[in-house]
């Protein structure tokens, strides 16, 4: 089986892993007052598909272009994809099951900064794989920010 099958299985169970463990469709989280400039919270799941699809390509191009230049790296960078994937995922079990929307900030802003680190560390091998993070790079911060306003709105709600 080709690699690319492989991370992209690696990939999908990942997302619905985390799509399955819990829902933002959550009562409790829908209740939270959110800010008026947050129009388009219907368009976040598309959002998050195109950020997922973009990083999964990436991780496909690093992992094929440093097998053929025999480099030893590609287990460092898959294990940051993953870390990447898991600490995403986490997000949503971690706010609504936890009901702890400071964890949600941190494990939404260790990914993202962990997004820059990879499109970085990836650029010598693939610059289109470091491109391809430039979706996660954009919207990981808005999450992030959108995660502590929801904390400002909802004192007290969203704890450790």
């Amino acid at each position: 089986m080709k690699a690319r099958w492989i991370i992209l299985a690696v990939s999908v169970a990942i997302f619905l892993g985390g799509n399955l463990l819990t829902s933002l469709q959550d009562p409790w989280f829908q209740n939270l007052t959110r800010p008026g400039w947050l129009t388009f919270e219907s368009l976040i799941p598309l959002i998050w598909a195109v950020v997922w699809i973009c990083g999964t390509i990436s991780a496909i191009l690093v992992w094929e272009k440093s097998r053929r230049a025999r480099r030893d790296r590609p287990w460092l960078f898959m294990g940051l994809y993953i870390a990447i994937g898991l600490l995403t995922t986490l997000y949503s079990p971690v706010v609504v099951e936890l009901r702890s929307l400071v964890g949600g900030l941190i494990f939404g802003g260790l990914a993202t900064i962990l997004a820059y680190v990879v499109a970085i560390s990836v650029r010598k091998v693939s610059t289109t794989a470091s491109w391809l993070l430039l979706p996660y790079m954009l919207w990981g911060p808005i999450g992030t920010y959108l995660t502590w306003i929801l904390i400002q709105l909802n004192p007290g709600v969203g704890g450790i």
